[in-house]
């Protein structure tokens, strides 16, 4: 579905959307996946929405962490170095570090204050080696994460808040260099989003992925997933 040709995304949000009730408040829990059969073993994560909204798994969270096991390898991934921004919990780079541990990636998973302890838990719980750190977004750049070239960056469901759009689009453009790819994963929960979509669009070559089996299911539900890079001069 192409995004940047939907005409939907003006300025006055349906009323429809005002009304619809909001989903029950998750209890603290401690939840394991395997993403499907593709983790071995499987991930192990406190869910706890005290802190905000990102202490839980959502669809999109899911979605990309299932293509990244798809199709990365170790080999891949070999002294690569990635980012996960507005990690919450962790799900994808702790996926990603958990599937690939022995490719010796330097892999940071970031977010605000809020969820720096339930990210810090969580690498414990999986006795994983990723990075937590603290990335604002529309700040500079953690020195550590800025030290070398970032290979791979990771965004699931950031798209949700619209005072924070140009913020994050400031951070992906501080963070992509030449050879940065992004994989960005988002449900389109409001008009609002696409203008997001648009803008970034404007600043990078963005591309649709199709190439999932749950391409057409998620359509429907309104989770995309792109591509990001440098735009060529």
């Amino acid at each position: 579905m192409n995004l940047f040709n939907d005409p939907s995304d003006s300025e006055v949000e349906p009323l429809s959307e005002e009304l619809i009730p909001l989903a029950p408040r998750l209890e603290a829990r401690i939840t394991e996946t395997d993403f499907d059969g593709l983790l071995s073993p499987p991930l192990r994560l406190h869910e706890d929405l005290t802190k905000g909204c990102g202490g839980q798994i959502w669809p999109a969270g899911n979605l990309l962490a299932k293509y990244v096991l798809r199709n990365y390898d170790i080999e891949k991934l070999k002294g690569k170095r990635a980012v996960e921004l507005g990690a919450g919990g962790g799900l994808v780079g702790l996926a990603m570090a958990s599937a690939f541990k022995d490719s010796r990636m330097e892999l940071y998973i970031t977010d605000q204050e809020p969820m720096m302890d339930l990210m810090r838990r969580n690498a414990e719980l999986n006795n994983s080696t990723v990075r937590v750190e603290l990335l604002n977004w529309g700040e500079p750049l953690p020195a550590c994460v800025v030290s070398s070239p970032v290979d791979i960056v990771l965004a699931a469901d950031c798209v949700y808040f619209e005072p924070a759009f140009p913020l994050l689009e400031q951070t992906l453009i501080d963070l992509v260099t030449e050879d940065t790819l992004v994989l960005f994963c988002f449900k389109k929960r409001r008009r609002a989003d696409l203008r997001f979509m648009k803008s970034i669009n404007k600043r990078l070559q963005v591309t649709e992925v199709t190439d999932y089996p749950e391409y057409e299911e998620c359509s429907r539900e309104s989770i995309f997933l792109y591509s990001m890079r440098k735009k060529e001069i």
